[in-house]
Formats: structure tokens, sequence, C-alpha cells
């Protein structure tokens, strides 16, 4: 019986080749645009002394106080923290409204036709029950609707309508806010590379706990990949920024890399796709701390640009100083910690949306 020791053996192997990839003589990346509060290469390197000195001498252990998880694959490192947060949310009778409401549902409904039924007062699905042509598909839709089979409803939507669409948000209504599993990562790259922090945040009553499962060896990725594979389970639904192209595509890469099964496809709503429909027009750019500081007014000093992330995360793996971790797990904190935000903030834009 396959006992999970490969994956250790894997783990031990690719913690080589990324040493090797990483040397000593890392050049720090230019990135497209500098965060506020890194605004050159010279405050990267400058912060970077600093956090050495700072913590010349500790441990993680000692600067994170988080506690070790044990799980099929080995051991990880879990770093939890809490925030206060409550986010409202509309009644999920929004949902079943506006499903209604959207006549383009039906295929061969496109917005002309739409607009033709609407003037002949043919404002909702269920209108459209006994018409020769379209009656068989609005019959399906009402009856679904009716019996609350958001299953259906979600994927029939997800084939007639762009992931933009404020019907893919209103969805997520159908998940208790308890059941939303807010979710980044952090990594050494793009492809093939290791996921060096794995972020996870669910909200309860009126906080918002956060775990962060932070490798201090690459060994300890596939625990960290299967500690956090155990909390998407159904009826979890991940939130995620860019998530849907980057994020859960590479966490399941990765656990396949080390012969990890991953349980189906999650509920996943990216709030990304619902940023740029709503407010790419007032926005200079869609990343995530453009949002944070135009949107919420929340502007981050100091935040580390995930471009430096792999160049601070090896300085510590060849230094065994854990003074570059501290900004990494604070700006994939802060990422968590904002998305529920945004989220909330997106839900009001879906039911009072600009003139």
């Amino acid at each position: 019986m396959y006992d999970g020791k490969l994956n250790t053996e894997i783990a031990k192997r690719w913690a080589g080749e990324t040493a090797a990839t990483y040397g000593a003589d890392l050049r720090i990346p230019e990135p497209q645009g500098w965060f506020p509060g890194i605004s050159s290469p010279t405050t990267a390197h400058t912060m970077q002394r600093a956090l050495l000195a700072e913590y010349e001498g500790c441990t993680v252990e000692e600067v994170f106080d988080g506690h070790e998880i044990e799980t099929a694959q080995g051991t990880c490192y879990a770093v939890e923290t809490s925030e206060k947060m409550k986010i409202a949310r509309p009644d999920i009778s929004v949902l079943s409204d506006t499903i209604m409401q959207e006549l383009r549902l039906i295929h061969g409904i496109g917005e002309v036709t739409a607009e033709k039924f609407q003037r002949r007062g043919m404002q909702d699905i269920s209108d459209l029950r006994n018409h020769p042509r379209f009656g068989t598909e609005a019959r399906i839709i009402t009856d679904a609707a009716d019996a609350e089979d958001w299953a259906f409803l979600e994927a029939h939507c997800r084939m007639r309508r762009s992931p933009s669409d404020n019907l893919s948000l209103l969805f997520s209504l159908v998940t208790p806010t308890s059941d939303l599993l807010f979710f980044d990562i952090e990594t050494l790259g793009i492809f093939s590379q290791p996921a060096i922090l794995l972020g996870t945040g669910r909200i309860r009553g009126t906080h918002m706990n956060i775990t962060q499962y932070l490798l201090r060896d690459i060994s300890e990725e596939p625990a960290a990949l299967t500690a956090v594979m155990a909390d998407i389970t159904d009826p979890t639904r991940l939130v995620t920024y860019n998530g849907r192209a980057v994020d859960y595509p590479f966490f399941r890469d990765r656990a396949g890399y080390y012969g990890i099964p991953t349980p189906g496809e999650p509920a996943h709503t990216d709030l990304l796709h619902h940023v740029r429909r709503q407010w790419k027009k007032r926005l200079p750019d869609c990343r995530l701390g453009t949002v944070e500081g135009e949107i919420l007014g929340q502007y981050r000093k100091e935040d580390l640009p995930g471009s430096l992330v792999p160049w601070y995360y090896q300085t510590y793996r060849r230094l065994g100083n854990p003074g570059p971790l501290v900004p990494i797990t604070e700006h994939n904190r802060l990422d968590i910690a904002n998305l529920p935000l945004i989220y909330e903030r997106l839900l009001e834009g879906c039911l009072c949306p600009p003139h």
C-alpha cells in the first residue's frame, strides 16, 4: 500500500533544485510598477536588511507563535490570527428573482429578443412557459428555481452567461457565510515552482479566522497542501482574487506533482471578474492593492510585492533568518483579510448598479 513516503523524497529533491535556482547571487526582479511603501529596489533591499538585523538569532516558531499540524503527508506549520469581520449579504431571494428576470438564460434568446419580450410584458422566465419555441427550457428553469436546485441553475448560468455576470456573483449567496473559504497563496514562481505559503480565511460570527500554512522548508509542502485540501469540502465555496485562473489550478497542480489526489472542482467565486465588470472604468488597473486603496480606502504601507516573495523566501532559506518571512506572511494575511470587504462591496454593486 502506498504510504506517502515518496512525497517527502520528492519534496526534498525539489528543495535542492529550488536552492540551486535561487542561489546567493539572486537578483531582485523588476516588477511592472512598485506598490505603495516599496518605492524602489533600494527600498526592498533596505527593508530586508532591517528585518535580518531585527530577527537575527530568532526561530520561525519564536517569531510567528504558530503550531504544527500532523497530516497524512507529514507535518506542516500553521499560523493562526483573527480579524474583526462581519459582512452583510442580501437574502437569497435576490438570486431567485434575478434568475427569473434574466430571459437570456434560455438558449436562443439574446439581448434583442429579450427586449422584444419585455416590451410585450413578458418580464419573467415563467411568462414563457407556454411559448412554442422557448417553453420547454422556460419550464425547466422555473421548476429548478421553485425547487431551489441551485447546483443545476449555477451550472446552467455558467454555460449561458460570462464569469463576470452579476448572477455568477449572486450564486455565492447559496453558500452560508461560514462556508465561504477565502483563499490565497504565495509561490516561488508561476510555473513548476513550490507554493511556500497557503492562506485560508473563514468568517465565524463577528470575526474572520485566518490560517496560514507557512513552509519552514520546502519538504513541508505536501503536508501543507493536504491540510488545505481537508478544508475544501462540500459545501465550501472558494472565494479568491484571480484564483480560478491562478491560485486554485496552481494548488491542484502542486498536489498532482506529489501524487496527492484532489477532490472535484469546488464551487468558486473569483472576485477579479466582477471587479473588472463593475470598476474597471474608475480604476487605473485591477490589481488587488489598487482595489483596496481606491475602493476600500485602505492603502498598504511597506507592503511586499508578490514578485519579491521568491527573493525574500530564498534569503530566509539561505541564512536561516526568519526576518524575510514577516512581510511575506503579512502580505498574504492582508490579501485574505480584504477579500470579504471587496466581496461585500461587489454585492452592493449588484443591487445598486451605477447609472
